[in-house]
């Protein structure tokens, strides 16, 4: 039995995300544009930290999408994909945006936040 089993679990997803992309109400957007998914490295890009009630999995720095060369459309919701296959994992909803021709998404530090309750696990 692990030491930590609660930690392990964290870790466990911490170390599996691989992706970040938009969604709009469960469909990724971009269809027929140069949209494409953030491709992640858990150590350079997120961190896990905790309180008493909570660990938390966000973004430890900035995430950039390209610059977008036509409308992408809308979305509402951040896709985050785990695995060499990139199998979605999580859907976080988000403010409504529209993308349109020269616009850049971005994720400030810390914005991007997986909740995952102590006493969950």
């Amino acid at each position: 039995m692990a030491l930590y089993p609660q930690l392990d679990f964290v870790n466990n997803i911490f170390n599996s995300i691989s992706a970040i992309g938009l969604f709009n109400n469960g469909t990724e957007i971009g269809a027929g544009t140069n949209y494409s998914r953030i491709s992640i490295t858990p150590a350079d890009h997120l961190q896990v930290t905790s309180d008493a009630n909570n660990y938390y999995i966000s973004n430890k720095v900035q995430l950039s999408f390209a610059q977008a060369t036509s409308d992408w459309g809308e979305f509402n919701q951040i896709g985050i994909f785990a695995g060499s296959t990139q199998v979605l994992w999580f859907l976080i909803d988000v403010p409504l945006r529209i993308v349109r021709a020269n616009d850049q998404v971005f994720i400030d530090v810390g914005k991007l936040q997986i909740t995952i309750p102590k006493n969950m696990i």
